[in-house]
């Protein structure tokens, strides 16, 4: 399962290679109000609806940082107009620490998303279980999947992501987090010039 880590600047693989220290960032680090290389407007976002909720107003308006959680509706109307019936949808920003691999080695791929190398990682499984341990608490990791729909999660993003290929690790911390590897996480792969 070999997946590959795109870095900003060469001298950080040197962490992943040969032990040492490297940051983990919240996933709102990576919100912004466009998309962007590796930002975009919905990172945190969950949306877990059969109906995209935003598109009921002004029956029903859902703020954009609202956080609603367990929403049913079945049986309603507005002014005669009857609102779709659905039961226990949410929209609601979540925050955790995410760290973003790729699922292929790609120039293309590190170039849109502005990287100078890359790494590949040698051993997925080991790399969450050292993460697990400093964090102290369990990690969830698998490939995102991509939607042309409204649905939103930490592994379920928009189809105009897709170029990214994403494998994800994702941890419920609320905080900015240093973590130590030990040697031999990954193997360096190339600097892009």
């Amino acid at each position: 399962m070999e997946k590959y880590l795109y870095l900003t600047e060469v001298e950080w693989a040197h962490a992943w290679i040969n032990g040492g220290y490297i940051p983990i960032s919240l996933a709102s680090s990576y919100l912004s109000d466009t998309r962007d290389g590796i930002y975009t407007p919905d990172e945190n976002l969950i949306h877990d609806s059969p109906i995209d909720l935003k598109s009921l107003s002004p029956l029903l308006h859902i703020a954009d940082n609202a956080q609603v959680k367990g929403l049913t509706i079945i049986n309603n109307t507005v002014d005669g107009i009857k609102i779709p019936d659905f039961v226990n949808a949410s929209y609601f920003n979540e925050d955790g620490l995410i760290l973003s691999l790729c699922n292929e080695f790609s120039p293309e791929i590190a170039t849109k998303m502005r990287k100078k190398c890359c790494v590949k990682i040698i051993n997925i499984e080991k790399l969450r279980r050292v993460i697990d341990k400093q964090l102290g608490c369990k990690g969830r990791m698998d490939d995102c999947i991509y939607t042309d729909n409204h649905e939103r999660n930490h592994f379920l993003k928009s189809i105009e992501d897709h170029w990214q290929n994403e494998y994800r690790l994702f941890w419920y911390f609320l905080k900015n987090k240093w973590v130590k590897l030990p040697a031999g996480m990954a193997e360096f792969v190339c600097e892009f010039k």
